[in-house]
């Protein structure tokens, strides 16, 4: 048995063998340089959030997305369902998740219905861009880059960021959502008036199913006329692509895609990989691609190419999560149509 100094001269040895080893190991200095992938939760200010951190160098400078949920959703439920994690890694972007709190609305809505959150620096507008802002302080952030997309009550919410923070967004991406000040604001008059002197150009991809029961078309296309219009763009659109044969929807019984929380699927019926799609595109003076608008047709209030473990998901295409960051990464803050940002 040994005594007490021979218990310590003992530890200090494993100690020493150990610090050695560290040392000399060639993997030390990747584990200082290289970090992720992450996927936290957090509490922040106002609401939790979950962020998403991919693999590589924490002093790279790197895009960042803001990813809005719908009603009855969690960030957790709305990462898994969107896929927005797998393609950040293979990336390079972070992700942030802001999570309505039941308390703040019982459906987990986010309330973009509410005067109180439709301007600058009041209620969720205020709150979300506190997070982001924490998100700023905490990793390295590329300001030019950074993006919102939501899907329903979300896509109303990341509309609004579009209109009040002009200057932080580069590009936004709502998915079944209406127009600014709970779908009244058709002209885009409104909107634009919110900007202030922050106002500019704010590219928008608007995505709308043409066989969704709870966001109809009428209210999707709500949204494209107010980007157009806040926008000063013609609504005759630049040019126009027809992906698949839109006369071929034609919703079938026993459909396999029906899933809890989620609306039938027509293209899971019709054996498709993705639903036919029409994509307006409207540019400005010069020729910059300012809005997409997205038709889907027999999508319904899912969220497209989605994983089904995930609610209000469609396994059908197109793949929304990589159009809407195809659009992000043609537009920067301050260097239209993708340019170099100078500095």
């Amino acid at each position: 048995m040994h005594g007490a100094g021979g218990e310590c001269s003992d530890v200090r040895r494993v100690l020493t063998i150990v610090l050695l080893a560290i040392l000399a190991s060639p993997l030390a200095p990747a584990r200082a340089e290289i970090a992720g992938p992450t996927f936290d939760a957090h509490r922040g200010p106002g609401r939790d959030y979950w962020l998403f951190t991919p693999s590589g160098d924490p002093a790279v400078a790197r895009p960042l997305v803001i990813y809005l949920h719908g009603c009855s959703q969690t960030a957790e439920d709305a990462a898994r369902g969107t896929r927005w994690n797998e393609l950040a890694e293979r990336e390079g972007a972070l992700v942030v998740y802001p999570e309505q709190s039941p308390a703040a609305n019982g459906a987990q809505c986010w309330n973009w219905f509410e005067p109180d959150h439709q301007v600058r620096g009041n209620g969720e507008p205020a709150i979300i861009m506190a997070i982001v802002a924490e998100v700023m302080a905490a990793r390295r952030v590329d300001l030019k880059r950074v993006y919102a997309i939501g899907a329903s009550a979300g896509a109303d919410m990341a509309t609004i960021l579009g209109a009040t923070y002009p200057d932080v967004l580069a590009a936004i991406a709502p998915f079944a959502g209406c127009a600014y000040l709970t779908c009244a604001d058709v002209t885009g008059e409104a909107a634009r008036a919110a900007m202030g002197s922050r106002e500019r150009s704010m590219p928008a991809m608007v995505v709308q199913g043409t066989a969704d029961p709870l966001n109809n078309v009428v209210l999707g296309e709500s949204a494209v006329r107010q980007w157009l219009g806040t926008n000063r763009l013609d609504p005759t659109p630049t040019s126009t692509e027809d992906h698949g044969d839109p006369s071929a929807v034609e919703p079938g019984s026993g459909d396999p895609c029906v899933r809890n929380r989620n609306f039938p699927c027509a293209g899971g019926a019709l054996g498709w990989s993705a639903y036919p799609a029409t994509v307006h595109h409207h540019a400005d003076e010069r020729g910059c691609v300012v809005v997409d608008a997205w038709y889907v047709h027999g999508l319904s209030h899912d969220y497209p190419s989605g994983d089904p473990e995930g609610s209000f998901t469609d396994p059908i295409g197109p793949d929304l999560t990589a159009a809407a960051w195809s659009f992000f990464q043609a537009h920067r803050v301050g260097a239209p149509c993708g340019e170099p940002v100078a500095g």
